[in-house]
């Protein structure tokens, strides 16, 4: 081909978060995802305002998947001129619908504290409010799994299911010029087999190129089986002795996946019937997402949801938790979600799950578990990992009587 390909990797490059990758084929030029980089303030303030190009000179925007790492910083794209379309399957689009609102609504709420907190110093402004997130939404052009589509001339996508997140895709970009073709292969993140509820990661056609995410690429996952047994005994012996368990877990992804482990761990007698309650708005709209497409189910999923009501999302047995008294305070187990937004790692600091600890402080040993990594300096990583004695959830020494790692 005469003309070249290049591609300039200007996010999540030596981290995991933030991936941004600028592609350009001849007089073209477009972004493979957009995201938030999640780090400490200043620094995320810095690198998520900064643009190695005008936004404005970009034609296009390809989006593998709806997490904010890969999709959070689009509003401040279009904010910052960009005019051009968003590429997505229909499900990371109706996801990014409101986790984008919400990832606005939440740099609003952070910025006037920091503003009271100033001294004098000159007011910051948040990356995006609400009103540029329905402005980049009316951007997105949805795309489904298999279906051939133009970028440009000469250059075609197709996405295929990467197992990840629901709407998660694998894209081949194919190059065509002067009778030669050429294919790009970028991953986004991808995911493992054999999880509940999602198809298994599709092998895509044969590529010329393969650009591959690999933040856990020199980890070996245990088994599926060896997981739920685990995490069956964690929640078996807190019952026994009257406990609770909360799970801080991400809204969109790994709520749906626990909530349907341990329904299906109920309904195999694994474990006696218990009832989830899902503590978070975003994890039920995100939920309601994975309701309108159980096309992208696994066979099991589908025909257990198709057959039993919803299930095995837990609409049998889950609910929300809004008393504060009565009768969801004596339930034997809670499952806690909150919608945490620092990419790959939970916040033991972070306030709603720290309100959650001191309700149940001193009832019966609740157990807090632990459904994915574990950042440096958390709560979580002291007490879990490092076997500390104490944590301090709103800032009140709780002490740790023991630890269970999967």
């Amino acid at each position: 081909m005469s003309d070249s390909l290049s591609i300039a990797f200007e996010g999540a490059a030596r981290t995991v978060t933030g991936s941004r990758h600028h592609v350009r084929f001849g007089a073209r030029q477009w972004l493979f995802d957009c995201g938030l980089f999640q780090g400490h303030r200043d620094d995320a303030e810095r690198i998520n305002r900064t643009f190695s190009f005008a936004p404005e000179t970009l034609d296009a925007v390809v989006v593998s998947h709806a997490h904010l790492d890969h999709t959070g910083n689009l509003p401040t794209l279009v904010a910052r001129g960009y005019r051009g379309s968003i590429h997505a399957t229909p499900a990371t689009a109706e996801l990014c619908r409101f986790m984008l609102a919400d990832s606005a609504f939440l740099q609003e709420k952070d910025v006037a504290h920091v503003n009271r907190r100033a001294g004098g110093q000159p007011p910051r402004q948040p990356l995006y409010t609400a009103q540029d997130v329905e402005q980049a939404m009316t951007r997105f052009v949805r795309h489904e799994y298999h279906q051939a589509w133009d970028l440009f001339e000469s250059v075609q996508v197709r996405y295929y299911d990467a197992g990840h997140i629901l709407g998660s895709a694998l894209t081949v970009f194919e190059f065509e010029q002067n009778g030669r073709r050429f294919r790009l292969g970028m991953s986004g993140d991808l995911g493992r087999r054999d999880r509940p509820i999602l198809m298994d990661p599709e092998i895509h056609p044969a590529v010329d190129a393969l650009v591959l995410e690999s933040t856990y690429g020199n980890r070996i996952h245990p088994p599926q089986a060896e997981t739920e047994r685990r995490l069956a005994e964690l929640i078996d012996r807190t019952v026994r002795r009257g406990g609770r368990v909360i799970v801080p877990a991400f809204a969109v992804g790994r709520t749906q996946e626990i909530v349907a482990t341990i329904h299906r761990l109920c309904e195999s007698k694994q474990l006696c019937d218990i009832p989830i309650f899902v503590d978070s708005p975003m994890a039920r709209q995100a939920t309601e997402v994975f309701t309108r497409h159980p096309e992208l189910f696994d066979d099991e999923t589908r025909r257990a949801f198709e057959n039993d009501h919803g299930a095995p999302l837990g609409f049998a047995r889950h609910g929300t938790r809004k008393q504060k008294n009565g009768a969801a305070k004596h339930q034997c187990i809670r499952h806690v979600i909150k919608a945490i937004v620092k990419a790959g790692a939970f916040h033991y600091s972070d306030r709603h799950v720290d309100n959650q600890f001191d309700e149940e402080h001193g009832q019966a040993q609740p157990r807090r578990c632990c459904a994915g990594f574990l950042a440096n300096k958390q709560q979580g990583t002291r007490g879990c990992v490092n076997h500390g004695r104490q944590v301090r959830p709103n800032g009140v020494s709780v002490d740790v009587l023991g630890s269970h790692r999967f």
